[in-house]
């Protein structure tokens, strides 16, 4: 049976839709799967279609776009009545993108400067057009201040292979070996030497059989590589447990614990796929039968939904990766940053860091996930994954990192004195999301 889907597109430029037909061949693996019943922009649904289905009939929405119109919180809200899961789908949904800069002002200023003093109006007596228009929202916020949303995909646009590995997560095509027998049977410490036994999580008591890497075989804890297995462990009580105590836990345990969802319930990309909840509860409540993750061991689902309790509110322990981690140029090269460079100033090395050529990168406060494409062409980085550490001044955490990791013969305040517009450099795209700006 295929999955209804649903697509909505708000205020946007339509390249989060875009990314995903660029996947072209790519998309034939999960289309069969799918029942398309709302896609205005592809196909000829009307919006009135969507008002007549029941609420809930919908399995997932993808929800595009930033809530700068009144129509668009309409029909966000609509969307979660009609959809049983949500995806806030690019980074004007998950964080209100560079539209949110327009917080900066007063929604009757920027009406005024758009359609009443902008050079390029030529009416003789221009005015803020009243007649089939939606209306602005007074500001700009991200959609999950809107309605509740279940699972962000960012991205300015997602990478199309993210999406098509998210849907295909969602319809169970990502395959799970659910081996009958679990890791500990195997293992060459199931009768001494337990690293369970002795206080360090392993996640072997509910993972499947069958692994060729053998972590424990080098006193290394089992991180759920494989997926789940149909039966569980007579440890299974130990380990559950520890997790319900994580607060006790090593900060390599808690780090395990993160990559333990990760492999463990398949998830694609987690750098840009983040869980809103518990989507083991998500799954059941939609009654999805085709993952086989609807299907799990009593204690394997308690275990792996408490440590999804426990990640969603303490993420402060994960070291999130950055852009700079996945860009192929060199930091500490003979390049060195004596002043701040503006973008048509010269042209940047292909080899070199591109700060420590004096251009403005926002790498280092860049949640990973894009794989450096701007910098692999000679483009700085302008921050559309989102931060990685939120409620801060991003501009001096901009200028402490710098200052004291690359080559840079600028003092913080130097540095921070030539940067011309620090909320357009550092919130380019979550301006939306700092409650300063409302």
């Amino acid at each position: 049976m295929a999955v209804k889907v649903a697509f909505l597109q708000s205020s946007d430029c339509w390249g989060c839709h875009q990314s995903l037909l660029n996947l072209h061949l790519g998309l034939l693996p999960v289309l069969p799967a799918l029942d398309i019943v709302y896609w205005p922009a592809v196909v000829d649904f009307k919006h009135d279609s969507l008002k007549a289905r029941p609420d809930g009939d919908i399995l997932v929405g993808f929800v595009e776009g930033s809530m700068r119109t009144n129509e668009d919180i309409e029909n966000a809200k609509l969307m979660r009545a009609k959809c049983q899961l949500i995806i806030a789908f690019g980074t004007c949904s998950c964080h209100g993108n560079v539209h949110g800069l327009a917080n900066e002002w007063d929604i009757q200023e920027s009406i005024d400067r758009k359609f009443k003093q902008a050079e390029s109006i030529t009416n003789e007596n221009p005015k803020e057009p009243t007649e089939h228009v939606p209306g602005f929202a007074r500001k700009i916020v991200p959609l999950d201040e809107v309605i509740k949303v279940d699972i962000y995909m960012t991205g300015c646009p997602p990478k199309p292979e993210a999406i098509v590995s998210a849907v295909q997560f969602l319809l169970g095509q990502k395959p799970q070996p659910m081996a009958d027998a679990t890791y500990c049977s195997e293992c060459v410490l199931n009768d001494s030497g337990c690293v369970l036994e002795k206080g360090v999580l392993c996640f072997g008591p509910i993972t499947s059989a069958g692994c060729t890497l053998k972590c424990t075989s080098d006193g290394n804890p089992c991180v759920g590589c494989l997926g789940p297995s149909k039966t569980v462990d007579s440890r299974v009580s130990k380990l559950g447990d520890m997790v319900k105590n994580a607060d006790s836990l090593s900060s390599g345990d808690k780090k395990n614990m993160y990559e333990f969802l990760t492999l463990f319930l398949n998830i694609p990309l987690m750098s840009s796929f983040d869980l809103a909840g518990d989507i083991l509860k998500q799954i059941k409540k939609t009654g999805a039968p085709q993952t086989p993750l609807a299907n799990l061991p009593s204690e394997t689902e308690g275990i792996a939904s408490s440590i999804m309790g426990y990640l969603k509110d303490h993420r402060d322990f994960i070291t999130v990766s950055t852009v700079c981690d996945t860009c192929p140029r060199k930091i500490g090269s003979k390049s060195q940053m004596t002043k701040v460079k503006r973008d048509y100033e010269g042209l940047p090395n292909m080899e070199d860091c591109l700060i420590e050529q004096g251009y403005l990168c926002a790498g280092p406060i860049t949640r990973a996930g894009c794989g450096g494409l701007c910098l692999k062409v000679n483009a700085p980085c302008s921050g559309c994954y989102g931060q990685t550490k939120w409620d801060v001044n991003q501009a001096e955490r901009f200028a402490d990192i710098v200052t004291k990791t690359y080559n840079v013969a600028l003092s913080k305040e130097d540095l921070l004195a030539q940067i011309k517009d620090k909320i357009g450099f550092t919130e380019k795209f979550s301006l939306a999301t700092n409650k300063n700006y409302r």
